[in-house]
């Protein structure tokens, strides 16, 4: 008998780890070890807003410890983005990442339209499943459908503030689908890289309390085109983690 079980146990436990083998604990966003100095992060759009003629730069550069996303904004704006495919945040509730900032935008007040700049922002846009099926344009208004724009339900940005206090998120002035929410706003801490985690799950529940959003894309995002300065940043190892690592 006890040569039975025996192997049905081993059996069961190779069967086991084989069935959940791909299901990975850690999703990598950045991972930058083939990326070229000066060129852009491979598998990365940059998106330039319309009427925005002078985009932020974004490139690959190296330090002793590796490479980085380096961001340089001179009274610009653009972003990079990358398409996650409907991450579901429940399976994926916290997200990780290390910035640095050796420029800081000359800000009075960002929650002021005219302040509304940041050195560097990471970026979380939610949807619906199928964005752009007939439902969902309903859901968002007429409008979107006849101008045929479709906004993402909602975004997450988190900044570097100047003066806003840590944690104290609030709407955009500029977008009202969008939470800014200050992780850090030591402008004393400059250059030098720090590393966040976010619990993203408790984040989207706190200001988004309906039905269930897919995580549909991640930017990174130096803007200084309200203010008229200029910004420089950087940011790497950006990873999402599962709820069972």
């Amino acid at each position: 008998m006890k040569n039975i079980i025996l192997p049905s146990i081993v059996f069961l436990l190779f069967y086991s780890s084989t069935l959940f083998a791909d299901i990975p604990d850690t999703l990598f966003v950045t991972d930058l070890s083939r990326d070229a100095v000066g060129e852009l992060p491979k598998g990365w759009e940059h998106v330039v807003p319309p009427k925005q003629y002078s985009p932020t730069s974004y490139t690959i550069e190296y330090t002793g410890t590796g490479p980085f996303i380096h961001t340089s904004s001179n009274s610009t704006e653009s972003w990079i983005e990358k398409n996650l495919n409907d991450i579901d945040v429940s399976d994926f509730p916290f997200l990780e990442w290390d910035w640095m900032v050796n420029i800081f935008p000359q800000l009075e007040w960002e929650r002021n339209k005219k302040n509304d700049d940041f050195a560097i922002r990471i970026e979380l846009v939610f949807d619906y499943k199928g964005g752009k099926t007939p439902l969902n344009i309903l859901r968002k208004g007429l409008i979107t459908s006849l101008f045929k724009h479709y906004p993402p339900e909602m975004i997450i940005s988190y900044v570097w503030a100047v003066n806003v206090p840590v944690d104290e998120g609030y709407i955009s002035p500029s977008s009202s689908r969008m939470i800014i929410i200050p992780v850090e706003s030591d402008i004393n801490a400059i250059r030098r890289w720090t590393h966040e985690k976010r619990d993203i799950q408790s984040d989207l529940n706190k200001y988004k309390s309906v039905e269930k959003l897919f995580l549909k894309k991640i930017r990174i995002h130096t803007d200084t085109e309200n203010s008229g300065t200029t910004a420089d940043s950087g940011v790497k190892n950006i990873l999402f983690i599962s709820k069972n690592k």
